[in-house]
């Protein structure tokens, strides 16, 4: 019994906190319907498409924007990895896992590629 609890917290201590190992970026591929639309991605100014590295703990804001054409916008959320979900089981075993929980690897966006789609003003 005391040889499982050990390998036990071997394990866990070599698996805590592992959303801390995780990028805290993650690659996001956004491209805007109208390809000469400008895009902006958390801010920041693109052309048409873009595959910019986001943070992953945090929503991603998106629209593209073209004479012509009316705003779009979209909104990336984020969710709880399967690293972050590891982390919390680990916490029950052994606290140490829960540090990973305060990373941005604990969290993962709910898309990884989006599209945008514009709609075209009307002519009077």
């Amino acid at each position: 019994m005391k040889k499982i609890i050990s390998t036990v917290l071997i394990v866990n201590i070599f698996l805590s906190g592992c959303s801390a190992f995780v990028p805290k970026t993650e690659a996001l591929n956004v491209n805007c319907s109208e390809e000469d639309a400008t895009l902006q991605v958390n801010g920041q100014m693109y052309r048409g498409s873009a595959q910019p590295e986001v943070e992953r703990n945090k929503p991603v804001s998106i629209m593209c924007t073209k004479p012509g054409f009316y705003p779009a916008q979209k909104t990336i959320d984020r969710s709880l990895s399967g690293t972050g979900i590891a982390d919390i089981v680990g916490t029950f075993i052994f606290l140490l896992p829960g540090i990973g929980l305060f990373t941005p690897g604990a969290w993962t966006l709910n898309e990884d590629y989006t599209d945008v789609n514009m709609v075209k003003k009307e002519q009077k």
